[in-house]
């Protein structure tokens, strides 16, 4: 059988340096079967015998399905379609292209494909080795690289899978490279460019081994889209290749790629290698590790992902959206750079880099420990969470926020609507703080309960204007004391807080005094003891208001049972007879503002209705109306600083009223008992919630006596005097931010003075119209509704003169059998405004 030579070769090829045309011309003249000479062209197929062929330049052989031994063409062109080869070299500027063939090498060295300065496409093909797949290397007279189309093909070697030297490229697209043996390398990649369309290397060592030939500068470059690389039990990718020196090299993972690494390094930079990694839309598993005189920049986009560690790489970038869970350990004096933008998250420490910056909205969760002279940037609403130890100068501006994880200190923090939130509730840090600039927030948190705070510690000079918003937490503070929270050696920075600051039953202020800033207890009161006090406070109220629609019932019905003739002054017992039987509805709101001793003060809004019957009877030999009725109510008072509380309300009771028709006197009597139940809502000074609610019972009472006088034309006025009384159930209940409260019983002793002046008006088709004012002065007697609340004693005084004025309309049609009423009203007192008071009912006569 005749052969062309092994082609032996060594990293560029040729193991000699001496021209392949020069060994490939010594085979030709050594032999002449199978030789096409320049120019000819030939085609065999599966009748030709096996032989090996050579090719001189400008010939052409076409194999379809034909069996071969070698084939070595120089400056020719090589068409195989199906058929089986051994070893194939292509020289000097040869064209290969295989659809559907087999390559096998079992010679134990050279390649099963060799190219120097040449193109091949091989498609749908399979290449085996028991040495190496493919070289793409380059002839010294031509100085072109080789390049190879690899098509939904596989090629399978036991040493390396392919080599791609110098100005080579090698373009995978549905293709399979794998090197079998246990130290074999997938690729091995100098100078070239390597890319990978849906396709797969591995190697039993490394995936990708890129070096550099020696006195060559041309960067490799690496394409991967939705591509892997894989080394079995070494890197994926790694620049230690027969210890060449100075490799520089573009890797683009992108579109869903993966890195597979045995070892845990999806990528080890060494030997002086100088590599830029973009990961854009793919997920990572594996550590980057650089060595001491080498140099790598990574960069992770559009959601790209990494799990491991970045180790001194002298700049990573994370951007849209994308992820890292690992640290980056960089070398002290590298000059490390970290960038964290567009909604990208870092999940891990950063240590010994120069500089971290975090812009639009990115975010980072980790300790950060700066190189000498280090710098931290955190802009446009982006979040560090975590530590920052020995940086120079800390910049936060725009909504950034650096929340603290344990004591941190920084020699300049500069603030530009920035924010610092120091700690948790559960954990307390202190903050040291060289020079201070700017205008900023800092965040902080203190538990008086156990006098432990936050602490703002600046150590030389504070300038700017920074606001304090802080949250406490505790119920009964540990001394009644001033608590210091911060500590100011110099300058003449302002600070504030941003509101009063809930502790237990009262508020804090700021007191700056000397170096110091403290909380400082005042004498108003929380929110959640606001709400205390406005629940309390409002049950009287609450009881009056549902009373008073009912004393405007007992109103509306002598009103409504005069007789035919309008224009005598008093009624006679034929009228006094139509007061009849009665059932009836009503429906009713309020609001009131109250004040409050303890710069509280609450708006509240009441609103219900009532159902009741009355009928006539005769008691002690005077003709009485009695009657029941049932009613549920709700009242919602509105707090400051968005707290609010209900109180829903049952009641039940009876009333009478006594006319005496030849004097026009009238009494009338009114009781009634309540089941409040009684919830709160409060939002404290720091934005947090709390809640809690009791049940408990009331009673009221009144008792009005006035004198109904009618005048010839249809006027009549009332002059009355009222006395009511009430009184509520003291409770004993706890707040779920732990409050204590004991309310003692709510009690009200109300008295009342005024008169109603009106008009009856008879219309032409028998109906009558009623309108009416009513004006009355009353005066709140109690003077002390005691709260306690935690060890602090509150006494709410609900005393109060107030004028009262309401108009009102009756309508009653011709047939008497129905009645409309309505009334709108307000008061205004010394402590308890009515801002309205409304109400609208129906009454059915039988």
């Amino acid at each position: 059988m005749r052969t062309t030579p092994s082609f032996k070769f060594d990293i560029l090829g040729n193991k000699w340096g001496i021209p392949s045309f020069t060994l490939l011309m010594l085979s030709v003249s050594a032999t002449h079967a199978g030789v096409l000479n320049p120019g000819q062209s030939q085609t065999i197929d599966s009748t030709t015998p096996f032989e090996s062929w050579t090719l001189n330049p400008g010939s052409e052989l076409i194999a379809n399905d034909a069996l071969t031994g070698d084939i070595g063409a120089v400056g020719a062109t090589l068409v195989v379609n199906g058929g089986s080869n051994q070893q194939i070299g292509l020289e000097r500027l040869s064209v290969m292209n295989m659809v559907g063939g087999t390559v096998e090498n079992t010679s134990g060295s050279g390649a099963a494909i060799r190219l120097a300065s040449s193109s091949a496409q091989i498609t749908n093909s399979t290449v085996t080795s028991n040495a190496t797949g493919l070289l793409l290397t380059r002839n010294i007279q031509d100085q072109s690289g080789s390049s190879v189309k690899l098509v939904n093909s596989t090629v399978t070697a036991s040493s390396v899978g392919a080599q791609v030297n110098g100005l080579g490229v090698l373009d995978l697209i549905d293709s399979t490279i794998n090197a079998t043996g246990a130290t074999s390398d997938g690729v091995r990649l100098l100078n070239g460019s390597l890319s990978a369309i849906n396709s797969s290397i591995s190697g039993g060592d490394a995936g990708l081994r890129i070096g550099s030939e020696p006195a060559r500068g041309e960067v490799s470059t690496v394409v991967l889209d939705n591509s892997r690389i894989e080394g079995r039990t070494g890197p994926a990718i790694s620049t230690s290749l027969l210890n060449l020196q100075g490799a520089k090299a573009s890797i683009y993972v992108l579109n869903g790629s993966t890195l597979v690494a045995g070892n845990g390094n999806i990528l080890e930079i060494n030997n002086g290698a100088t590599v830029g990694l973009t990961v854009d839309r793919s997920s990572l598993v594996g550590n980057v590790v650089v060595d001491s005189g080498s140099a790598a920049s990574t960069r992770f986009q559009n959601g790209a992902s990494l799990t491991g560690n970045l180790q001194n790489v002298v700049q990573a970038t994370l951007d849209t959206q994308s992820i890292m869970t690992g640290d980056v350990l960089a070398q002290a004096g590298s000059g490390a750079a970290v960038m964290i933008d567009n909604g990208a998250v870092l999940k891990g420490n950063v240590n010994k880099v120069l500089s971290l910056s975090l812009d639009h909205g990115g975010s980072m969760t980790g300790d950060v420990l700066t190189d000498i002279a280090g710098t931290v940037v955190l802009d446009n609403g982006s979040t560090l969470t975590g530590r920052i130890d020995n940086s120079t100068a800390v910049q936060i501006s725009n909504a950034g926020q650096w929340v603290t994880t344990g004591n941190s200190s920084v020699q300049n923090l500069a603030l530009e609507a920035g924010v610092v939130r120091l700690g948790d509730k559960d954990a307390f840090h202190q903050l040291d703080v060289e020079n201070l600039s700017g205008k900023g927030i800092f965040i902080m948190h203190a538990d008086v309960d156990i006098d432990r705070t936050d602490f703002l510690n600046v150590t030389k000079n504070a300038s700017g204007e920074h606001t304090l918003q802080v949250t406490a937490s505790g119920t009964n503070p540990a001394s009644p004391d001033v608590v210091k929270i911060g500590n100011i050696a110099g300058g003449d920075a302002s600070f504030a807080l941003s509101g009063l600051v809930d502790a237990g039953s009262r508020t804090y202020g700021l007191l700056r005094e000397g170096e110091g800033l403290f909380l400082q207890p005042n004498q108003t009161v929380s929110t959640s003891t606001n709400a205390v006090l406005a629940i309390a406070g409002s049950a009287p109220s609450i009881l009056y208001g549902e009373m008073t629609t009912l004393n405007s019932r007992l109103g509306d019905r002598r009103l409504g049972s005069g007789g035919e003739d309008t224009s005598t002054m008093a009624r006679s017992d034929a009228s006094v007879k139509n007061l009849s039987n009665s059932v009836w509805m009503r429906t009713y709101g309020n609001q009131y503002n109250v004040a409050n001793a303890y710069g509280g003060g609450y708006t509240q809004n009441q609103q219900g209705f009532a159902l009741g019957a009355d009928t006539q009877a005769q008691l002690g030999g005077q003709q009485w109306l009695i009657g029941a009725f049932v009613g549920s109510g709700r009242t919602d008072i509105d707090l400051k600083n968005g707290s609010t509380a209900t109180v829903d309300s049952l009641n039940a009771g009876i009333y009478g009223t006594l006319l005496d028709i030849a004097s026009g006197m009238y009494v009338d009597v009114v009781g009634k008992v309540n089941q409040f139940d009684n919830k709160a809502k409060v939002t404290m000074s720091d934005g947090t919630r709390s809640k809690g609610n009791y049940k408990n019972r009331g009673v009221s009472a009144t008792v009005e006596v006035g004198k109904h006088i009618r005048f010839d034309n249809g006027n009549f006025i009332e002059p009355f005097a009222q006395m009511g009384l009430a009184a509520v159930e003291g409770k004993q209940y706890r707040m779920d931010n732990g409050l204590e409260v004991d309310a003692d019983a709510a009690r009200s002793l109300l008295g009342k003075v005024g008169m109603t002046v009106g008009r009856e008006i008879a219309l032409d088709n028998g109906s009558k119209l009623q309108p009416r004012v009513r004006m009355a002065i009353g005066h709140e007697f109690v003077k002390s509704n005691d709260v306690q609340v935690n060890d602090d004693d509150f006494n709410s005084d609900p005393s109060s003169t107030s004028l009262e004025y309401t108009v009102g309309m009756n309508w009653i049609p011709a047939q008497k059998n129905w009645q409309v009423y309505g009334e709108l009203g307000g008061s205004k007192g010394n402590t308890i405004d009515q801002n309205w008071s409304g109400s609208v009912g129906l009454s059915y006569n039988f």
